[in-house]
């Protein structure tokens, strides 16, 4: 199963956004923006197998108890991606973080194979380092946090800016990670007939 996971939940007491023009955004991203990239990429229509499940999320901002319940049902052969911000800094499209196995790295390497990613083992988010992925790490080594570039304050606190361009990006990686994974699926399916 390919489990893709964004939180829901935020703490904000007002929401807002900005269009500041040139596909800049201003506002409160974490993680209104992680649930419209997934959402964006299921509505695409290029997410469609048995074997691949949308979960999003509450409880990421107090006691990740959204991923908890999600990962009663996690086996050790699952591939499970949160999405959300980072501030991590970066020059490409998007980052991969926390991305330990090598057979994950890989298995994302092949189906990102042409977009501009940055991808650590680590967390080198200045901002926050727990997230929902060590959670699932619990269950699977084949887990990671797929993060939305932000910029320019704490995400966790007020608002940040990113870029329509990311927002497209992250979303497409969604997609190109969907089918790798149900391609690979279905090779493995005939194989075994």
């Amino acid at each position: 199963m390919l489990i893709f996971s964004a939180h829901a939940d935020t703490n904000f007491q007002e929401h807002r956004m900005e269009d500041l023009g040139d596909g800049q955004l201003l506002g409160h991203m974490d993680n209104f923006i992680g649930v419209h990239c997934l959402m964006a990429a299921y509505f695409s229509g290029r997410m469609f197998s048995r074997h691949i499940r949308i979960e999003l999320t509450e409880g990421e901002e107090i006691d990740m108890a959204g991923a908890r319940r999600v990962a009663e049902d996690v086996q050790d052969d699952d591939i499970v991606i949160a999405i959300d911000v980072t501030g991590t800094p970066t020059e490409a499209d998007f980052v991969i973080e926390k991305c330990f196995s090598e057979e994950m790295q890989t298995f994302l390497q092949d189906a990102l194979i042409d977009m501009d990613f940055d991808m650590y083992e680590d967390c080198p988010d200045p901002v926050a380092s727990g997230d929902e992925s060590d959670v699932y790490r619990e269950k699977t080594s084949m887990t990671c946090l797929l993060g939305i570039p932000v910029w320019g304050g704490d995400y966790n606190a007020g608002e940040v800016e990113s870029s329509r361009y990311h927002i497209e990006q992250v979303i497409e990686a969604i997609c190109l990670i969907s089918e790798h994974y149900a391609a690979r699926f279905h090779e493995e399916e005939e194989s075994s007939d």
